[in-house]
């Protein structure tokens, strides 16, 4: 029992933090607004992605890749693919970065991401 309970005799609910988490990935109904770049997810289907994933980058966006469809069905075109894009992004002075067991973070050029371990 905790002390606020002790001192007003109920028991708090706690919050269900995984349902809040998976909340703020919802789609909305919203309309774009107009901004000079975006953060965009995008799923990583197949090896013929690259053009489109490239694309966001050139265009100065932040790409939250999804390569979970890609991982599932062709583990050889996905690392041919993130390799490529590895490649590419880093050549053109962008930056990539796994963030998670399924996702990549890609940043254009001029935006660097910060790669330290926690210890």
């Amino acid at each position: 029992m905790g002390f606020l309970d002790s001192i007003f005799g109920g028991k708090r609910e706690e919050p269900d933090i995984e349902e809040f988490l998976n909340s703020l990935g919802e789609e909305e109904e919203v309309e774009e607004e107009e901004a000079e770049r975006y953060v965009k997810p995008i799923q990583l289907n197949s090896v013929q992605d690259y053009d489109k994933i490239m694309a966001e980058v050139n265009r100065g966006n932040i790409i939250l890749l999804n390569i979970r469809p890609l991982a599932t069905k062709n583990a050889v075109g996905l690392k041919e693919v993130v390799s490529r894009i590895k490649e590419s992004v880093l050549e053109m002075g962008g930056d990539i970065a796994r963030i998670t067991e399924f996702y990549v973070l890609v940043t254009p050029p001029g935006i660097k991401i910060v790669k330290r371990r926690s210890r």
